[in-house]
């Protein structure tokens, strides 16, 4: 059986649902059936080192966010605890990719279904009516919520969100490339060393990157950026790598190549004794179009 490495006080709600996910055959079955998804659809990693990876941010940004005076929707919603908060975003992440036991293809749809039915069964006794209830939609919110444009309602569902995001060391692209898919993702992904969250600067959450390769800047930008600008937790997080990258193609599409810029200008066709800027290089007007390269 698979441990998860999550830190929880003796007796309380979190540690009785990790003493759960542990030991529950089910559960880390549906884990080996989304990783095996995973390989046949040359993705990267969905499996059990995924949900502990992504265990370990939430329960981070969770405590930082709480450490900044920030309040979890179970708190200010239910009545309930910042315990029972950590519950939602564990089972959470726990279960979002469940669904990729079943298919790639939308399988944050596939995954409440699968979730709904999972903790119905498995939370009593650790959570009783009406409280069970509500566990149950709050983690089947995190869960679809977690597709990058989904709306995120929640402070618990915009973690797991980013959570999920924040794997993408280059150990988790290795069986993609290994299954022969060289293309952007998996290069990109291939490029980040390794992540950290701590305590920011200028906000409560600062995320460090450390990369390889500045080919990083696709899977910081597209995959990892649009979770977390689509998350509710964006105003919360800084990271100054991805901003650095940002500023760096910045910088590089306004230097000047004046090799190329001279050979533009030769070769723009005049009209009335004057060059069109706007008309495409080796298409002239009147003259047999050349191939552009």
């Amino acid at each position: 059986m698979i441990r998860l490495g999550v830190d929880a006080a003796p007796g309380s709600k979190t540690a009785q649902v990790v003493d759960l996910m542990q030991n529950d055959l089910e559960l880390q079955t549906l884990w080996y059936c989304a990783n095996r998804t995973s390989k046949r659809a040359e993705v990267n990693d969905h499996g059990p080192i995924h949900v502990r990876t992504a265990m370990h941010h939430g329960s981070q940004l969770l405590k930082l966010l709480i450490d900044a005076g920030i309040q979890p929707n179970c708190v200010t919603d239910h009545g309930m605890t910042e315990d029972d908060a950590l519950a939602v975003v564990l089972l959470a992440i726990a279960l979002h990719d469940t669904g990729m036991s079943i298919h790639r293809d939308r399988h944050e749809l596939l995954s409440v279904p699968i979730a709904l039915d999972w903790l119905r069964r498995k939370l009593p006794p650790i959570y009783v009516e009406p409280r069970l209830t509500v566990m149950i939609s709050e983690v089947a919110h995190a869960v679809l919520a977690h597709s990058v444009h989904e709306r995120t309602l929640t402070l618990e569902a915009g973690i797991v969100k980013v959570a999920d995001a924040l794997d993408m060391t280059k150990g988790r692209s290795r069986r993609a490339i290994q299954s022969g898919k060289i293309d952007i993702h998996s290069i990109s992904a291939s490029a980040v060393e390794s992540v950290r969250v701590t305590r920011g600067t200028t906000r409560p959450i600062r995320v460090e990157v450390e990369i390889t390769n500045p080919a990083a800047i696709f899977h910081l930008k597209d995959v990892f950026g649009e979770k977390l600008a689509h998350s509710s937790i964006r105003p919360y997080v800084e990271v100054p790598k991805l901003d650095e990258l940002l500023e760096s193609l910045r910088e590089l599409s306004t230097r000047e190549d004046t090799q190329r810029d001279g050979q533009l200008v030769e070769s723009t066709p005049r009209v009335n004794g004057q060059r069109d800027p706007g008309e495409p290089v080796g298409i002239g007007r009147n003259k047999v179009p050349t191939t552009i390269a």
